[in-house]
This record gives structure tokens, sequence and C-alpha cells, in this order.
């Protein structure tokens, strides 16, 4: 399929701690399995993962060695759950699957990355059985096999491992790290997820409140004597899910996660709730947790896909915006950035220094190197001195490869919004024209950029809906 994607993002990656640590259920990332993995004894503890058959469906790749996918569900089954428990409340049917939250996880061995690609359980797709519905209805129809080949079918993004976890799985995690502290600046609620913060502050979420947290679609706030809704509805509940992972896996590391008992501990929770497919061996485990032993939690890279509200037989759901999808879905999809031409790369440039005709002999040089031109104007002043490649998420490639056109090389920056290309060139008054043939990528800039700018994801991105978050000057 041609316009099957779009994109969102926040945050920054580059390695993997823990590799994973905490599962994702109705909402968070599971990477449970794989925390195993930097453990002598995580082979006789591989035997109780429960496993479900779906080496005829998945994508073959050595995950130990090369870039892999991990498909994360967290579902929202009670099955696990006693009698009592008041998740049970009003639910006939407790065994069934329902695909709470979908995730994908990309890790790179190679360049100890890992990515986090999130996908709204309202997105209108194609069902791979044939005809279209909400994508958390695949699991219902055929399984984990009908999901599998609808992202595949749809996103073109290849699956090659499938992790689940339940309510029961996450609540039990949680309590392990003995819970995950939450800044609230005015109390919360949820009333159909059971969420009750009453006092702001840096509270800790108990097991129950955590998993009342990352579910919760109709999430309030008090303020001035009224409870607002937030109305970003799944959305906004993605972004607080993916604030929370990070959370989370901050809270493990503090806790000694790297100690042999809290992990071991971690791992024995994990296993009793997490359902693994039938390909994923030991050493895959094993592997993975070495390569990712010096995670930081905070560089873990966070997508969103960008959607659009629609309705559908007065039903609402999100569709896709194909054109923003592909900078995103392509590095889940293991595309070589290398691979990039300059064919392929729509550029706007900017006279941001005020010598007149510059945007356009630029703009014409660029053309002549074999990019595609997206028009020319004039900045919002004439006096930038450095040359400024302007990107959005996913396009970190293309101004790389851009700047290394460059005879004095750019500044890059990351921004938000629509630029109406792919990247935007802002002249300065060291503009000095475009080379013949680019630099190495290792010498891209005169003036390299940290690594948050120059990384597979993407840094920043304005995040959707409530997400509470403590002031700069308070810890939580």
């Amino acid at each position: 399929m041609t316009g099957l994607l779009r994109h969102r993002a926040r945050r920054h990656p580059r390695t993997w701690r823990q590799r994973a640590v905490l599962g994702v259920s109705c909402g968070l990332v599971v990477g449970v399995v794989a925390t195993a993995a930097g453990l002598g004894y995580a082979y006789a503890k591989y035997s109780r993962l429960a496993r479900v058959q779906l080496g005829s469906v998945l994508s073959d790749r050595p995950v130990a060695s090369g870039p892999a996918n991990f498909l994360l569900v967290g579902v929202d089954s009670a099955a696990n759950l006693d009698e009592d428990d008041p998740v049970r409340a009003g639910r006939e049917d407790v065994s069934g699957l329902r695909s709470d939250t979908i995730m994908l996880l990309h890790v790179d061995p190679a360049s100890e990355r890992a990515a986090l690609l999130s996908l709204p359980r309202d997105l209108w797709v194609p069902l791979a059985s044939g005809g279209r519905n909400r994508i958390n209805a695949a699991i219902q129809t055929g399984g984990p096999e009908e999901l599998i080949d609808t992202i595949e079918e749809y996103l073109g993004i290849p699956i090659n491992h499938y992790v689940q976890v339940d309510f029961a799985g996450f609540r039990g995690l949680v309590s392990v790290i003995d819970g995950v502290k939450v800044w609230f600046d005015r109390p919360a609620r949820d009333r159909r997820s059971g969420l009750v913060v009453e006092q702001s502050g840096c509270i800790s979420l108990d097991p129950d409140q955590a998993l009342a947290y990352v579910r919760s679609r109709h999430y309030e706030t008090f303020s001035n004597g009224h409870w607002r809704t937030d109305p970003t509805g799944d959305l906004g509940r993605i972004s607080r899910q993916q604030d929370f992972i990070v959370r989370a896996l901050r809270r493990a590391v503090d806790k000694g996660i790297r100690n042999p008992v809290t992990l071991d501990n971690l791992v024995d929770a994990a296993l009793e709730t997490v359902t693994v497919d039938d390909t994923l061996t030991g050493d895959d485990i094993v592997g993975l947790g070495r390569r990712f032993r010096g995670f930081n939690p905070d560089e873990l890279d966070l997508y969103t896909l960008p959607v659009d509200d629609d309705s559908v037989g007065g039903a609402a759901v999100l569709r896709l915006r194909d054109d923003e999808a592909q900078p995103i879905l392509d590095l889940f999809r293991g595309t070589d950035p290398q691979a990039l031409t300059p064919a392929g790369v729509r550029v706007k440039v900017l006279n941001g220094s005020g010598e007149p005709g510059q945007a356009s002999r630029a703009s014409t040089a660029l053309v002549t190197a074999g990019f595609t031109s997206a028009g020319t104007g004039e900045a919002e002043s004439f006096d930038i001195g450095r040359t400024v490649i302007r990107y959005t998420a996913g396009q970190e490639a293309a101004a790389d490869l851009v700047a290394r056109y460059l005879t004095n090389g750019a500044e890059l920056e990351q921004v938000t919004g629509s630029i109406g290309a792919d990247v935007v060139v802002v002249t300065g008054a060291d503009f000095a024209g475009v080379l013949e043939a680019p630099r190495p990528s290792s010498s891209s800039t005169s003036t390299t950029p940290p690594s948050t700018t120059t990384t597979v994801g993407v840094t920043t991105t304005t995040v959707i809906g409530d997400v509470p978050q403590a002031p700069p000057t308070v810890g939580c």
C-alpha cells in the first residue's frame, strides 16, 4: 500500500537499559521478558513463560544481532484476577481477549537504540481477514495472528516477536518496584477506570491506582471548583502511558534492578502473566540483555501516530494521516537512512541573511545537486549568522544529508508543526554554496549537534492531552 503512514513523537533514544523492564498491560510497555536478559539464570526461568504459536506469521530476523520489532499488547482481560477484584466488575466475559494497548518496540543492538510506537486502539484499518474496523478489534476477530497480519499489511512494519501482558501482570510488576511516582498539580480522577487522586503533589501510585491511571481514557482534573475532562481521549491516554513507562523504568533502576534479588523478583512477577511467541529463545533474551545493559530510561524514543478524528456508522474512529507517517514508520520498517538520496528530499530555502537573491541561488544549487525544491522565501529576520537546517520528527536523515551538501555545513534544529517541506534551509551570513558531492556522514556539519537531535528518534513534540509533570525545580 502506498499512503499508509504518518507520525508523531517525542523524546530521544539511544540504548535501552534493563531492556524494557516494565511490561505493558493496558498501556505499559512490557519489555519484561527482555529484562531477564543479562542474567545467567535466564535460561532456567525462560521455560516458565507462557507461549502462543505464532511462528507461521512472524517475520524472521536474528534478534540478538540485528534490528527487530516486538509487538507489545496489553490485553483487556481479567482472567487472572481474583473473583472479588473490582476490575472484574461489570464484565460478563473475563477470559476473552481485547487489545487495550498496542505498541511496537524497535530494538537495534548495533546502535543500542530503542524506539516505542503507540498505535491508538481506535485507529481505523483494513483488517487482514477482510473488511475494516478499529485496530483493537483485530485480536478479537482472529487472535494475535490477525493483529500481526493487519499491522504488517497496513503499516508495512515486520513483526518479529509478540509479547502480551494482562491486568494481573501489570499490577504485579508495579508492586515489585513499590509503586511509581507521578506529580499531580491538582486532584485527578477517572470514574470509569477507578483513578482517584485527591490531592496535588508527588503521589506514589500503588498497583491498583497505577493500572487505573494508565487505563484512563476519561481523565479529569479539578480546578477552580470544577472538574475538567481531558478532551483528547485515547491520544491523551497514550501520552500518559508513555510518560509512565519512562517513570516506571527509572523507578526500576532506582530500586536496584541491577541487583540480582530485585531483578529476580521482577522477572518472577512478569513470568506469571506474560505470554510470548514460540520463536523467542533464551539466546535472544540473553543476547539483547547484554547489548542493552547500559540503557538510560530517558533515552527511550517515544512515538505516536498522527491521526484525525472521524466517525464510521456513528462510531468514533481515528484515521491515519498518510503523508505524515512515512518517516516514523520507515524507522520501524528498518528502512536504511543511508539509502536516502537527494531526489527523495524536498527542500525549502529561506533567506536569513538579507543578501539579495540568496534563497533563489541556494535553491537552484540544491536542485542541481539532485534535491527537490519546495519553494523559497524570506526568514523571520535577516540577521542569521549561522545557516540553519530545520526539520521535523523523522526527518533527521534528510536534514543530515542536506547539511553534508552545504559548503560550510549548518546547524541542525528540530521543530514541531508543519514546515511545508522535508527540511527548511535558512541561509545565514556564512552560507557559501552547495557541494557537488556530500561530505561523509561523520563530518556532516562543522558544529556537531548534540545526540538528542541526531538520533533516529525525535527529541520533543507537543504532548497530546493532560500529562502531569513536576515543576522544573521539583523532583518526583
